[in-house]
């Protein structure tokens, strides 16, 4: 009799606290508009401040394959790939940072932060002649501006947006488009005004794009953060006292996610970076290699667009999965087994369209098992750890071929391709915590 009283009085507890969540849930969505003119000039803001951060990360390609026959043409590719390493992981670790003071004061001061580091550090890689000046410039300056200017581009978006949130982000990411011109730019103007000159434009123009932002992007953080109790300093200090969130690693599917994000990570660097040089062992001129990075870079473009889109509709984890799929099989169905030009070419499109809606899908997943209010600290602990894997990711891509040879590369897309398939692993199992091994369902 005890044990029917209490399995009843475990049940009308279970239910009082589902009901509590559902509440809190409608109260939550409730306080986003979904759209006006505030919101998509914010999303117009975010596509202006992102094609500066993703174009200079997308166009990584094309400057390692110059300063590497030119200013660093002594110095072993592992020694290279340093550089853009470093770049990488200050790029997604700085967010731990800049994710609290963002949820905290807002938008505004961050993006000035960032934008002095990041433009700031590319004029410096103008005039670099050594390694180590360039590993300051490029991999440290640089690195830590976009890093700072990466999670207040993407949050603040969501501030605006629940049910179109993957539409909205799509739309922002799609401020990749600079990862489209800035290749043809280089290498239009390196032959003709030289590769100081042109370096000083590419910043020149990231520096007008990021007041494009600060003029039009809506900060909505007063707002959301009107029932906080505490002053504003008294919050942030908390919130570091707390900044790699580790209380998110108690739940399986965030802890999952994020391996799985460190793994996709990790194989996209070695592909995104190495795909240029993989062209000069394959007897490919470099004027066509910086043609294949524009059509890699080109291709997932609208594909942003439609698969976030589509994430809406179909589930944002489903999305995430099919790209991962794709991801993988582009490396053995196409990289690894053909050697012409055209093969060079369709993985550049194919792999173009996944990668970068991997991008893309990725914040709308984590705000999916976030809270609004949590989404930049969580946000920016996940690629915390991500990061540590862009830092060795192109190390050890290069220590396959450091010898360049087409065997070594070719183990080199093995490697890449296996742990692209151990990453949408981690990201399924993630999809199951939630939902079990249900496949027909919006997740």
């Amino acid at each position: 009799m005890d044990s029917d009283v209490s399995s009843v009085d475990s049940r009308l507890e279970k239910d009082d606290c589902e009901q509590q969540s559902l509440i809190a849930y409608h109260k939550e969505t409730a306080s986003f508009p979904d759209g006006g003119r505030k919101a998509w000039l914010t999303v117009l803001g975010a596509f202006f401040g992102l094609m500066t951060v993703f174009g200079i990360m997308d166009t990584m390609a094309s400057i390692q394959l110059y300063i590497a026959k030119h200013q660093l043409a002594n110095e072993k590719m592992s020694s290279i790939s340093w550089v853009f390493s470093l770049y990488m992981f200050t790029n997604l670790s700085m967010g731990v940072i800049t994710g609290p003071i963002f949820d905290v004061y807002g938008f505004k001061w961050v993006l000035v932060a960032g934008t002095l580091l990041n433009c700031g550090g590319l004029y410096a890689t103008a005039f670099c002649k050594e390694l180590w000046q360039f590993v300051l410039a490029f991999g440290l300056c640089t690195g830590i501006g976009g890093g700072i200017l990466m999670t207040p581009l993407l949050g603040v978006v969501s501030h605006w947006f629940w049910k179109r949130r993957g539409l909205a982000l799509g739309l922002a990411n799609c401020g990749n488009v600079s990862s489209v011109y800035f290749p043809i730019m280089l290498r239009s103007l390196y032959p003709k005004l030289g590769y100081t000159k042109t370096m000083v434009i590419m910043a020149s123009i990231c520096v007008f794009l990021l007041m494009l932002a600060f003029v039009l992007i809506e900060d909505r953080s007063e707002e959301l953060n009107v029932d906080k109790e505490g002053t504003k300093w008294e919050r942030l200090m908390d919130s570091y006292k707390h900044m790699i969130n580790l209380k998110s690693f108690k739940e399986k599917n965030y802890t999952l996610l994020v391996i799985g994000l460190f793994l996709e990570e990790f194989s996209i660097i070695i592909a995104i970076t190495y795909i240029a040089t993989y062209g000069s062992v394959r007897g490919v001129s470099e004027s066509t290699t910086y043609i294949i990075v524009t059509v890699m870079n080109a291709s997932g473009i609208p594909a942003k667009v439609i698969l976030n889109y589509m994430s809406d509709k179909i589930g944002r984890y489903n999305t995430m999965l099919g790209i991962l799929a794709v991801m993988t099989i582009s490396f053995y169905a196409i990289w690894l087994p053909y050697y012409n030009l055209g093969g060079y070419f369709a993985f550049a499109v194919v792999y173009g369209i996944v990668f970068g809606s991997a991008y893309s899908i990725t914040p709308v997943v984590i705000s999916q098992i976030s809270k609004t209010n949590e989404f930049g600290q969580r946000y920016a602990t996940a690629y915390f750890f991500v990061a540590f894997g862009n830092l060795i990711a192109m190390p050890i891509g290069s220590q396959f071929i450091n010898e360049e040879t087409v065997t070594n590369y070719n183990h080199m897309i093995i490697f890449a391709g296996a742990t692209c398939a151990c990453a949408t692993v981690f990201a399924f199992a993630s999809r199951t915590t939630m939902v079990g091994w249900k496949l027909k369902v919006w997740v």
